[in-house]
């Protein structure tokens, strides 16, 4: 056989071994790239997620503290000389200021949520969910509470469990060893431990 076929086999063969080793590479190469844009949205979304829920759980313990500043009364209100109807437009003034920076801060939580069950599933759905019942709690007691007011206390004289539970909701204990403050902890705990895998890859 002529030598110059052999050279243009072995040509032939070489262009093929190069054109394999070519697409082996490109293969090899995107399938890190895409790890590594898959890694980056993991830690982003979760990043983004987590900031967002400790932004509701500091909105939400300030929206249950005890303490009520003078300024956060409506403009001229008078302590010493109020009535039910009065007492209960102050309180839903004060709380309902309240709420809104939670609902604020609830908004980009809910969309950091949607985000993350986009990518990780039904479980972090679950957890997120935990702690929206929270905030719902939260303002369901401050309703019930400001219906007291308005009823000139006759609400929680004549139920004085459901005073309590009201009460407890609403005003955030020293140590946070309250049933909602448990229940909050536990929720932003189980987010923490659903994405801190997510946050380890960056």
């Amino acid at each position: 056989m002529d030598i110059g076929v052999y050279i243009g086999i072995v040509k032939d063969i070489t262009l093929s071994i190069a054109a394999g080793i070519t697409a082996w590479v490109a293969y090899t190469g995107l399938n890190k790239w895409k790890k590594e844009l898959r890694g980056k949205i993991d830690f982003d979304t979760a990043h983004a997620l987590i900031k967002a829920t400790y932004k509701v759980r500091d909105e939400l313990k300030y929206a249950r503290s005890p303490f009520i500043p003078a300024h956060e009364f409506p403009k001229g209100y008078d302590s010493f000389n109020k009535n039910s109807e009065k007492e209960g437009d102050a309180y839903a003034f004060i709380y309902s200021n309240r709420m809104k920076q939670v609902f604020d801060a609830t908004q980009d939580f809910d969309i950091r949520a949607l985000e993350a069950e986009a990518l990780w599933g039904s479980k972090i759905k679950e957890y997120t969910q935990e702690l929206r019942i929270c905030y719902r709690q939260l303002n369901i007691s401050f309703e019930a509470y400001i219906r007291n007011k308005y009823s000139g206390n006759v609400t929680f004289e004549s139920d004085r469990n459901f005073k309590e539970k009201i009460e407890q909701d609403i005003w955030v204990s020293l140590e946070e060893d309250d049933s909602l403050s448990i229940r909050i902890k536990d929720a932003i705990k189980k987010i923490e431990q659903e994405i801190h895998s997510y946050l380890d890859k960056k």
